[in-house]
């Protein structure tokens, strides 16, 4: 009996660190209802391997609104805390911004532009009312994991969370010899069908 009660405080215990060290260590600084939950998980525990294994912090601010103030005053109150190297991926739904926020030293580990252009803007949709809280979710994501990819080529590590990154030359290689086949079998079609006539 006195083993049993023993075992379910240190149970306890145990539970209220792990608890405890989720909150303490969470990287969604704010999400107003704007990430599903599970992508707000996979986020802070992608976050964390990327902190183990590099030393930078990626963040994520997904708001409504930024309720009449610059944004840059509540980018401030967000990033008055954070230690350097730091990544912040913020976003606000109804005034239309995404910020990409990078310190001096996790500025050189990737290209924002090629982040926010290539894996965030092609799956924001074209119509305002088909911005729900899926499709904020999945092209967010889809930004963060680059983000994490691009920091962990820059370590040279491995992530255990992370996707495989598109590697953008193989691509435009297939997509050339596609075309190209394709402009063969449209020449040889024009030939034979001309021939016939």
């Amino acid at each position: 009996m006195l083993g049993s009660l023993k075992f379910i405080k240190v149970g306890l215990f145990a539970l209220f660190i792990a608890i405890y060290d989720v909150f303490a260590n969470s990287y969604i600084l704010e999400n107003k209802n704007q990430i599903l939950d599970k992508t707000a998980g996979f986020m802070n525990i992608l976050s964390s391997e990327v902190f183990e294994k590099t030393g930078v912090s990626i963040y994520v601010v997904a708001l409504d609104s930024l309720n009449n103030k610059p944004i840059k005053e509540v980018e401030s109150y967000y990033l008055q805390n954070l230690k350097s190297p730091y990544v912040v991926l913020f976003f606000v739904k109804n005034d239309k911004k995404i910020d990409i926020i990078t310190d001096d030293k996790s500025n050189e580990m990737f290209d924002k532009n090629s982040v926010y252009w290539d894996y965030i803007v092609p799956l924001i949709p074209k119509k305002d009312e088909e911005i729900n809280i899926q499709s904020v979710s999945a092209f967010l994501l889809n930004g963060f994991v680059d983000i994490a990819d691009n920091i962990a080529s820059f370590y040279d590590v491995s992530l255990e969370h992370g996707y495989l990154k598109r590697d953008f030359v193989v691509q435009s290689g297939v997509r050339l010899v596609l075309y190209i086949m394709l402009f063969v079998l449209l020449v040889l079609f024009v030939y034979v069908y001309l021939r016939k006539k």
